[in-house]
């Protein structure tokens, strides 16, 4: 969601058999002092992040360099963790520092990461403890980053000053994806894109999308 070239808007959704390889689920270990110390990495999360999409198309380099930071920063603390307690889960955490966490993941630069992680919210999600609108989100987003098409458009990047769609795998069938993981339309998606971030937003896609 930070740099001008790339993902710059994706609002959030609305909060059987072995587990695939990656990280471990709600391994033990996630003290009262790591759950406060996430949940406030979260608020500092979602703090100005709306004004991203408007500091982008503005050229604001500064603003988009300060919170690629502050990401990055957020992001070493919560990979160091994981990798020694596991991805935090109902069973290990209260739900908002779940949501905290992936929010956090959501936002990460470190791309490989994510990458590391998805098994671990697909799992999650097969299981009922991750929402399956934040897993398409996610999903998308891993997606983008591998120079994939994305399957929900929920992807969006800034170009000419306005909000572009990233490459959706057959446009024609996004609303019945959608809707299938509990997403609403891309027409309403769209409108609360453009109200957020304050910018136009091009939909349908254009040519090439």
């Amino acid at each position: 969601m930070l740099a001008a070239a790339g993902i710059i808007a994706g609002a959030c959704a609305a909060r059987p058999g072995a587990h695939p390889a990656g990280p471990a689920m709600g391994a033990a270990g996630w003290s009262p002092a790591l759950v406060d110390t996430l949940l406030r990495l979260g608020r500092e999360d979602q703090g100005g992040r709306e004004g991203l999409a408007r500091a982008a198309a503005a050229g604001d380099t500064a603003t988009l360099k300060q919170s690629l930071r502050d990401d990055s920063a957020r992001s070493v603390w919560l990979r160091r963790v994981v990798r020694g307690h596991g991805w935090p889960t109902r069973a290990s955490t209260p739900d908002s520092a779940a949501g905290a966490a992936w929010l956090i993941l959501q936002h990460t630069p470190f791309y490989d990461w994510q990458n590391e992680i998805l098994p671990t919210l697909q799992a999650l999600a097969a299981r009922g403890e991750l929402p399956p609108a934040d897993l398409a989100l996610f999903t998308d987003r891993v997606l983008v980053h591998r120079g994939q098409p994305q399957r929900y458009g929920t992807q969006f990047n800034v170009a000419g000053g306005r909000l572009v769609p990233a490459p959706i795998a057959d446009p024609g069938g996004v609303d019945a994806r959608r809707a299938a993981v509990g997403l609403p339309p891309m027409a309403d998606y769209v409108r609360m894109l453009g109200e957020m971030y304050q910018l136009p937003v091009a939909w349908p896609p254009p040519p090439g999308h």
